[in-house]
């Protein structure tokens, strides 16, 4: 009697503790959510240093955004195990569901995001920068800060489960959208004096920045799911 009574009060040696195994899960819930934020931060500077490559005509840094995409891959790989994991261990419910759920959905974005990257810098390779107008380079340069900065907004706002600031994220994003109009209008005007080449590539590298920052307001119009269970909605409008 007195033996069987002390096995269970050794809790080390239980076949199952709930209490390790809440620690063992908080645990890794926090890790996927830090990986997010890691694998943000590499994506973002790969936009970042892509564009950068596009407007300063430098080969080489945009062979180093090519070369460090495999990177943005491996964090999709390490994501996805670290999210089938929770699922087949802890069955997780609720809120920690949602935030598995957009956790992978974020993942797959953001590794599309890093594809942008590439794409930005195979143009900076190839074309030639002799026929570069600086009116519409700067309108990509400012793109490319608010793609960055609603991108950044709407992975902290899903790290965070932050509502409010996944609206920020999605009502940046749309100014992103309408400054692609803005450089299709000075194309148009460049179209016949200019280097046609360029002008066309020059488009081509404001689309893929726009489509930065739809997967950013795709992202932050999911926070609410992550906070509330309420069902996303794409682009939905905003009351001002």
């Amino acid at each position: 009697m007195n033996g069987s009574t002390g096995s269970r009060g050794n809790r080390s040696e239980d076949p199952y503790n709930p209490r390790m195994e809440s620690e063992d899960f908080s645990t890794q819930m926090a890790g996927i959510r830090d990986a997010l934020v890691e694998m943000a931060s590499l994506v973002l500077s790969q936009v970042e240093q892509a564009v950068d490559a596009w407007e300063t005509h430098d080969p080489d840094l945009a062979g180093r955004v090519v070369a460090q995409d495999e990177a943005v891959d491996d964090h999709l790989l390490d994501l996805d195990r670290r999210i089938y994991e929770v699922h087949l261990v802890h069955a997780p419910l609720a809120g920690d569901l949602r935030l598995l759920h957009v956790g992978l959905i974020t993942a797959v974005a953001l590794e599309r995001v890093g594809d942008l990257a590439v794409s930005i810098s195979r143009l900076a390779e190839s074309v030639p920068a002799g026929g570069s107008v600086p009116s519409i380079d700067a309108i990509i340069r400012r793109m490319a800060a608010r793609a960055i900065d609603s991108l950044a907004r709407a992975v902290q706002a899903i790290a965070h489960a932050d509502a409010g600031l996944g609206d920020e994220a999605r009502l940046e994003a749309d100014t992103v959208r309408l400054m692609l109009e803005d450089v299709r209008a000075a194309a148009s005007d460049e179209a016949e004096a200019g280097d046609r080449e360029w002008i066309t590539a020059s488009v081509l590298v404001a689309r893929h920045v726009e489509r930065v920052a739809n997967n950013a307001a795709e992202l932050g119009g999911r926070v609410r799911f992550i906070a509330t269970g309420e069902a996303f909605t794409r682009y939905p409008r905003l009351s001002s």
